[in-house]
């Protein structure tokens, strides 16, 4: 028993080592000066074999901490647009946070996800 919790033990001590080596996936942000974080949701792997495949749902999590509403869109090329179920363009509230999924396919070596926010504001009154 002591040998089982001793392996537990040394396993939860070594894991955050080995999540900590995989590189968070490029996102490219145009944020036009606003406040703005984008952080990844589904995670490539990095297993042999299986390189560039996804952990869970390809998506972001836009975090708003400006006081007014903002508008963000997906970079998505013209002929992967009619493939994808998922909204190129959204909005987020102020201060408050969404969670979108990426239109498109990933591919290896390339950007995980492209977008631009505007502020809803500004973009409606051009």
């Amino acid at each position: 028993m002591t040998k089982l919790l001793l392996a537990a033990c040394g396993l939860a001590l070594c894991a955050p080592i080995a999540f900590a080596q995989t590189p968070e996936p490029e996102i490219i942000a145009n944020l036009n000066g606003l406040k703005i974080d984008v952080s990844p949701m589904g995670v490539p792997t990095q297993a042999e074999g299986v390189e560039g495949e996804l952990l869970g749902v390809r998506a972001v999590k836009v975090f708003n901490h400006t006081g007014e509403q903002v508008t963000c869109e997906f970079h998505v090329p013209d002929d992967a647009r009619s493939d994808t179920s998922a909204p190129p363009v959204f909005t987020v509230s102020p201060n408050s946070q969404a969670v979108e999924r990426v239109p498109g396919e990933y591919s290896l070596g390339e950007p995980y996800a492209e977008i631009t926010c505007r502020s809803a504001v500004r973009s409606s009154a051009q």
